[in-house]
């Protein structure tokens, strides 16, 4: 289903409305079970309250999204797509008297048709909530916590990028690499447990102080069977609760220091068993795979108030032999608080690139295939407006070098997709 300018029409009356109240309330302490970036915060809410004395948050979350292929890709024109996100986390101590106890679930409808898949036929998705239209259950965990909270033991159906190889910098950015990946989308059995698919598995978190956390993950290997042609279509509601799959591992350490300006540093790797790259082999033919990763995030100047330049830079490897993507790096910048007047506001820009086996080339070169891959990259700019709390609008522009690593294209598969130029419009509501 595609979104109407119609459709759209609501949450922008919205967020005129929300606009328009006064700066006063949004000044205000958020009332109980209300988070701070919520648009709840303008009123009282005693149902949420309630809920929320017992343990129980909830929430809605809406983003929709408009997108005009400019240039390039497979062919140029328009597309909407949206998303509705509902939540809900429990304090069991607070409801059942369950110390350590906690449960969180999150569902979404995913509505519209994102560019990447409709138009441009890239690697790095467009946009980080581009998924199959469909109605998903996402995460659904408990965790324990334990030792004064020094451990937390969560395990159920888990995202791993909710966790893992990601950086608070680049999550600004709408270009789905700058969340989960695009090394480990591509590498990882059906994408690996990140947005939009999950997998069943445990994380145990231990930190040993307030600046260094320890994770390691186990997952069930493949979110979805790791043949089908489409995993979203084979795992469509997320249902699909796998346990037969050689597992996957995940490990991260964090260490967050101050140095006159505060920075983390993440180094981590995964490792997937009986992995397979029908790109280059018989799909038969299992191996283990892995990729190794660093992440810095960094705050470079600090002024008054909100006014800041935080900049990070993410790098990974993995092998030739069974991975599409075998180098990867990205980084980027982002200014907070520098429009006058506009203090919540942040800017940016941020590049990703990766690097196409050497195996896969030369099977491509071996096999007489007239287009050879090499690499892809996208550089992204955006601006995020901070209407209230709440309501953000987010206009983002971003270009693509070589889309799918340089494949033929739909109308020609003798010619490469050309490069793409995309310009987008993000609104963000959160209740």
């Amino acid at each position: 289903m595609r979104l109407t300018a119609g459709a759209l029409a609501l949450p922008l009356f919205a967020l005129a409305s929300f606009s328009a109240t006064g700066t006063a309330e949004a000044e205000d302490e958020p009332a109980a079970g209300v988070p701070e970036e919520s648009i709840a915060v303008h009123w009282n809410d005693p149902v949420r309250a309630a809920f929320a004395q017992h343990g129980v948050l909830y929430g809605v979350n809406w983003i929709g999204e408009y997108w005009n292929v400019a240039k390039g890709a497979n062919s140029t024109g328009s597309n909407f797509d949206g998303r509705v996100e509902v939540y809900t986390d429990i304090d069991l101590e607070k409801l059942i008297g369950w110390k350590g106890g906690a449960l969180h679930a999150n569902a979404y409808y995913i509505h519209g048709i994102g560019p990447s898949s409709d138009r441009v036929g890239n690697i790095f998705a467009v946009s980080n909530i581009e998924a199959l239209e469909t109605v998903r259950l996402f995460e659904l965990w408990f965790e324990q916590s334990l030792l004064q909270d020094k451990l937390k033991i969560r395990l159920g159906s888990l995202a791993a990028d909710s966790e893992f190889f990601i950086s608070d910098t680049a999550a600004l950015f709408i270009n789905g690499t700058f969340g989960w990946p695009g090394v480990t989308a591509a590498n990882m059995a059906a994408g690996g447990p990140g947005y939009p698919l999950t997998s069943l598995g445990v994380r145990v978190q231990f930190a040993p102080t307030d600046n260094l956390t320890i994770l390691a993950a186990v997952f069930n290997g493949s979110p979805a069977d790791p043949f089908a042609d489409d995993p979203q279509v084979d795992n469509r509601h997320g249902t699909n609760f796998r346990l037969s799959d050689a597992p996957l591992i995940m490990i991260e350490g964090q260490y967050k220091y101050d140095v006159g300006l505060p920075g983390t540093l993440r180094l981590g790797g995964w490792k997937q068993f009986d992995h397979y790259a029908p790109e280059f082999r018989d799909p038969n033919i299992l191996d283990t795979s892995y990729g190794l990763y660093g992440i810095v995030d960094q705050q470079v100047w600090k002024g008054d108030g909100d006014k800041a330049v935080n900049v990070f830079a993410r790098i990974s490897g993995s092998p030739d032999a069974q991975n599409l993507i075998t180098t990867y790096v990205d980084t980027g910048i982002v200014f907070t608080g520098f429009v006058p007047g506009r203090e919540k506001d942040s800017f940016g820009a941020a590049f990703g690139y990766g690097k196409i086996s050497d195996d896969l080339r030369k099977a491509q070169i071996d096999g007489g295939e007239p287009v050879i891959s090499n690499y892809e990259a996208v550089l992204e700019v955006n601006y995020i407006a901070q209407i209230c709390p709440g309501v953000s609008i987010v206009p983002d522009f971003q270009y693509i070098w070589n889309p799918g690593g340089r494949i033929g294209s739909d109308d020609d598969p003798a010619k490469p997709i050309e490069d793409a130029a995309v310009f987008g419009f993000r609104t963000n509501i959160s209740y």
